[in-house]
């Protein structure tokens, strides 16, 4: 009988000791907006690939960019402002091509107003006998939150990679 007792006041003893251990998130409110911001990021860029594939590429550059935007290019010149990045999305052939990406990591600083997505893109087109052809890369995008809310990027970027295994 001592025994039953003596356990049963060892787990009510320490059933009454247990204190709710907290998530980080839930101890330190910046590390929840921090992940805020991460989550949506990620989701605004997934957005965005879905506009390009559906839309396609000009439409969903400008739908997405902030209006002091910086998109590096490829052997030329980064196109600055919105208005430049505007104008070189219609200058774009409209041959069908298709631009889609996936993201790999999104992070984003603790006051939850920049952060960055990094992924994988590919381009796929069609030559004019109807063949198939891809190219793959990686790509980096800087994103502000706008005083609206809203995320936009500010600095997009990519290279051309082998297509990923």
């Amino acid at each position: 009988m001592k025994y039953s007792l003596s356990i049963l006041l060892i787990l009510v003893l320490t059933g009454a000791c247990r204190t709710r251990v907290e998530t980080p998130r839930a101890m330190n409110p910046a590390a929840a907006v921090r992940q805020k911001a991460i989550d949506e990021i990620r989701e605004a860029d997934q957005n965005f690939s879905i506009l390009s594939e559906k839309q396609g590429m000009a439409r969903a550059f400008t739908t997405y960019a902030a209006d002091d935007v910086i998109k590096l290019n490829d052997g030329a010149a980064p196109t600055i402002g919105f208005d430049s990045l505007r104008a070189q999305m219609a200058r774009m052939p409209r041959d069908g091509s298709k631009l889609t990406w996936q993201v790999l990591k999104a992070d984003a600083a603790q006051s939850g107003e920049l952060g960055y997505s990094f992924g994988q893109w590919m381009l796929t087109n069609k030559d004019e006998a109807g063949k198939k052809s891809a190219r793959h890369g990686v790509y980096v995008t800087v994103w502000k939150r706008q005083r609206n809310g809203q995320w936009r990027f500010v600095l997009d970027g990519g290279n051309q990679t082998p297509e990923p295994q």
